[in-house]
């Protein structure tokens, strides 16, 4: 998911973003919106995405180029996968949107986690969606279900509104995903928040430490004073020190 600038007033605020509803309707989760716009992230073209309120957008393509990664987040993400892990196998992604990064390896065997089918179907319906490796439910729950040091990465992007859920965030968590995790595996994490004067950012990276030897936290912005996407790497094998194209590595302690 992807941070935007606003408050949950969705419908009002669109005409401000320049975005019109395409469709809407509810599930027994959340509010789900798919809206367009004609410019995001200081490009134009033309912009569908999937929302649930008007400060994030869970996905979003460009119906001009339907196969570009759009989001900066999520380019950063594929970067990391694709240098640490260039020749994986099988991967693991809590949180399905529209899809994205299922679809970017759609050659690869990635299942995703999603607690709300209705997601999946307007992923279908309105991005194209076409992967079958989908499974509805909780996915901490699903992710018990699966092998012991089955997964070459695993991806966690779920949010409600812009908050992760709590329970992605505890230590028995972030234990079960090192026990499915290979020797080389890694943890993907994408959170939402500032890098100053948060407390939760600092508790998840206390977290996820005392769980795995090795953790890389990454920004696209370290001089941002407001929150954006800041992304996790954990893993057991030693990480080798990296720069994305469009993030550079944060270090949190003593922050």
């Amino acid at each position: 998911m992807n941070y935007l600038n606003g408050n949950d007033d969705l419908e009002l605020l669109l005409p401000f973003y320049g975005s019109k509803i395409v469709y809407k309707t509810f599930s027994s989760y959340q509010k789900i919106y798919v809206t367009e716009r004609t410019e995001y992230e200081g490009k134009c073209g033309k912009f569908r995405m999937l929302q649930f309120s008007s400060n994030a957008s869970q996905g979003v393509m460009n119906l001009e180029l339907p196969n570009d990664l759009a989001v900066a987040y999520i380019r950063i993400t594929v970067d990391l996968i694709d240098h640490y892990l260039p020749d994986f196998g099988k991967g693991y992604i809590i949180g399905h949107g529209i899809g994205t990064v299922s679809s970017y390896y759609s050659d690869k065997y990635v299942v995703t986690a999603e607690i709300d089918p209705v997601v999946v179907e307007v992923s279908k319906e309105y991005f194209g969606h076409s992967g079958n490796n989908v499974e509805i439910g909780d996915g901490q729950v699903l992710l018990r279900e699966q092998k012991n040091h089955s997964q070459d990465f695993i991806f966690i992007d779920a949010f409600s509104s812009d908050e992760v859920p709590t329970q992605l965030t505890t230590e028995e968590f972030f234990t079960l995903t090192k026990e499915k995790l290979s020797d080389e595996g890694i943890l993907i994490m994408n959170y939402i928040g500032k890098l100053k004067h948060d407390k939760l950012l600092h508790t998840l990276y206390s977290t996820i430490s005392s769980i795995y030897p090795y953790v890389r936290v990454f920004a696209p912005n370290p001089k941002k004073i407001s929150k954006q996407n800041i992304i996790f790497a954990a893993s057991r094998s030693i990480l080798e020190d990296y720069t994305p194209q469009e993030a550079v590595p944060i270090q949190i302690a003593g922050n």
